[in-house]
């Protein structure tokens, strides 16, 4: 009798355990359905969101400030550059030239010198330049100073190019003649023309240049009554030299 009851209580036994196995099942990837929650999932425990658009600017947004900010440097960049150009202008138009040259030229039977003393201001120039010569022809001796007065355009700025043209304005002559008879003359007419190449170095110019003239005397008197001499008439070219300063 008591192994009758033995042997009901662990079929008992072994018929609940069984129920509760079954019953556990349930839970097997989510919640039992006695818990009301068995809509749920384990991981889809919220609603799902879609994520939010990325905001896109059109690059035609973005360049109109690009273009004026490029502009305005363009135009900022043409002014300095103007600006540059007419303060250079400026400074080339405002040089002033102080220049002095002289040539020399000596023969068995003459000798011609040459000094001139030049201004140049805003590429115009004008200077002074004293002309001697003393010759002798067949015993006759000849005495020339003549001065004249030029006026020239400079064209360039460190390589410089001055073309003028000069005319006598004051002149003097004095003939001694073979048998020590002397004559004189102050009646005087001629022109000419000139060049002078510059290289600036600093402020100081190194000058190279020609002159060329063409004069005549007239009315050459003495003080004996019984001679007279017609005229005189000279012309001729001298290369030249001189430095200049440039402010």
């Amino acid at each position: 009798m008591k192994y009758v009851f033995l042997l009901l209580t662990l079929i008992i036994l072994s018929g609940s355990f069984g129920l509760s196995l079954a019953t556990g099942k349930g839970f097997e990837g989510g919640f039992p359905e006695s818990s009301g929650l068995s809509g749920y999932r384990i991981g889809n425990m919220g609603e799902k969101r879609e994520p939010e658009p990325e905001i896109q600017y059109e690059p035609s947004e973005e360049k109109p400030a690009f273009k004026i900010n490029q502009g305005t440097q363009i135009d900022q960049r043409k002014k300095r550059s103007s600006n540059n150009q007419k303060s250079s202008k400026d400074s080339e138009s405002s040089k002033i030239r102080f220049r002095g040259l002289s040539g020399t030229y000596t023969s068995d039977f003459q000798e011609v010198t040459s000094s001139t003393g030049t201004i140049i201001w805003d590429k115009l120039g004008i200077g002074q330049s004293i002309f001697k010569l003393k010759t002798s022809i067949s015993g006759d001796t000849y005495d020339v100073e003549n001065t004249l007065i030029e006026i020239s355009y400079t064209f360039g700025d460190e390589f410089t190019l001055t073309l003028g043209g000069r005319s006598v304005t004051t002149g003097k002559l004095t003939i001694t003649s073979s048998d020590s008879e002397i004559f004189n003359s102050s009646n005087v007419e001629g022109s000419g023309y000139f060049s002078v190449l510059g290289i600036e170095f600093g402020i100081f110019e190194i000058l190279a240049g020609f002159q060329y003239t063409s004069y005549v005397y007239t009315e050459i008197e003495t003080e004996s009554t019984s001679a007279y001499w017609g005229s005189f008439e000279d012309s001729g070219g001298l290369y030249v030299t001189g430095i200049g300063f440039a402010f």
